[in-house]
């Protein structure tokens, strides 16, 4: 069965560019509570709400639409746990195999929650698979996911393997995200202006 789950994770990384590339566009989030995250307590005995007093979110079945879920840990002002980058923001690829690609990342504590392509990947920063991502990845199919801060990356272990599968990491103003064998670039988007989004409406 485990060999089985990681034959299906290379495969699913191997495939990863052709099946973004037949999705639609990324359509970035609306609301500016998307783009500006809680500020952090100065120190850990001014924390009025701390990550673990936040359920953990899980994928809607089917995946979430055109409308980007609401940020899971609003109010969260927990300090980020020590060697952890701040990757907090809505980014956007914009060089590499998956460009147009966007996702938003929340921190606070040791949790981590990336929002993307349909599903939403929360996450405890603690590098064991129980409190990693126990969710679906973009075609549905189940991953189990441990997650470890690294000399400053955010790294995804799928089962638990000793090599990071996926990484995240800032470099400048940008965020580098290697998924698998493929490197991506990404830039932050600003928070969208009120006016922005007069007469929109969904379909």
């Amino acid at each position: 069965m485990k060999l089985r789950r990681v034959v299906s994770a290379i495969l699913g990384l191997v495939l990863a560019p052709r099946r973004h590339r037949r999705r639609r566009p990324d359509v970035p989030p609306r609301g500016r509570e998307h783009y500006e995250p809680t500020s952090f307590a100065t120190d850990g005995a001014t924390v009025k709400k701390p990550a673990d007093s936040i359920p953990v979110a899980k994928s809607p079945p089917g995946g979430w639409q055109l409308d980007w879920p609401a940020p899971v840990l609003t109010g969260c002002d927990e300090p980020l746990a020590a060697g952890a980058p701040d990757l907090r923001g809505v980014w956007q690829v914009v060089s590499g195999p998956f460009v147009g690609h966007i996702e938003r990342i929340e921190q606070a504590g040791q949790r981590a929650v990336v929002t993307a392509s349909g599903v939403i990947h929360d996450m405890f920063v603690d590098g064991s698979l129980e409190r990693g991502v126990n969710d679906v990845d973009p075609t549905g199919g189940q991953i189990s996911v441990a997650a470890r801060y690294s000399e400053g990356r955010l790294d995804l272990h799928p089962n638990n393997m000793r090599r990071a599968i996926v990484t995240r990491y800032l470099d400048g103003d940008e965020m580098v995200w290697r998924y698998g064998p493929y490197r991506n670039r990404l830039r932050r988007l600003e928070a969208p202006h009120d006016h922005d989004n007069e007469g929109q409406h969904h379909d």
